[in-house]
């Protein structure tokens, strides 16, 4: 990681504020940036859900329950929390609001910005293309995410993942807002929080349109 990079890793400050809804907007254009023994990868956020528990029955957080599984969520704002979905997707959030509070923000899509061929080949495929990053575990593996970075700390310029301002000389355009997806009936009203945004015009987001669960 460069010295530059260093310099713009979002602070905890950022994460930290009450609602996760505003940070889930804010994080659009921040770039992620990962770190193995197979090189460093990058890619810009495009689309994002905010998840604010104990209210919200969407939220793993919901009505104060802790299990082993979503314990990180209520940590400090700027941990990562990474969970497994279907017992093979690899889904990276990251924690918001004070400890805890249980909110985060998940991260949905990403434009590649850096090491487009290493992407490529942790997902298997021939070419970069949207399918590459256009779901939340599509961009785990095509960044390098693991279960084994829950809880990670994501200001921290030593950490395998962090996120960073991106300072990018160029216009994203409208952000749209929606529904979050996938939210099931037992979710009641909760399901239509229009609290998933992305860039309404960039093609590396999501298709939830046409399926329910775009990973």
């Amino acid at each position: 990681m460069s010295k530059e990079q260093t310099r713009r890793v979002l602070p905890r400050s950022f994460y930290t504020r009450l609602d996760a809804t505003v940070i889930a907007r804010e994080l659009l254009g921040k770039v992620i940036v990962t770190s193995s023994e197979e090189g460093e990868t990058a890619g810009i956020i495009v689309e994002t859900e905010a998840y604010m528990g104990p209210d919200d029955l969407a939220c793993h957080a919901h009505s104060n329950r802790i299990t082993p599984r979503n314990k990180t969520m209520y940590d400090i704002g700027g941990t990562s929390y990474v969970y497994i979905c279907y017992g093979m997707h690899n889904l990276f959030n990251a924690v918001t609001g004070e400890e805890g509070m249980g909110h985060a923000v998940l991260i949905r899509a990403v434009e590649p910005l850096l090491n487009e061929t290493l992407m490529v080949s942790r997902r298997r495929k021939e070419k970069i293309s949207p399918v590459i990053t256009n779901g939340p575990g599509k961009l785990s593996t095509a960044l390098g995410i693991t279960k084994e970075w829950n809880g990670l700390d994501l200001t921290d310029p030593k950490s395998p993942i962090i996120i960073v301002d991106g300072s990018l000389d160029r216009e994203f355009g409208r952000i749209d807002e929606g529904p979050r997806v996938g939210m099931s009936h037992h979710t009641k009203n909760c399901g239509n929080f229009p609290w998933r945004f992305k860039y309404a015009d960039n093609k590396w987001t999501s298709k939830p349109d046409k399926v329910s669960y775009d990973w």
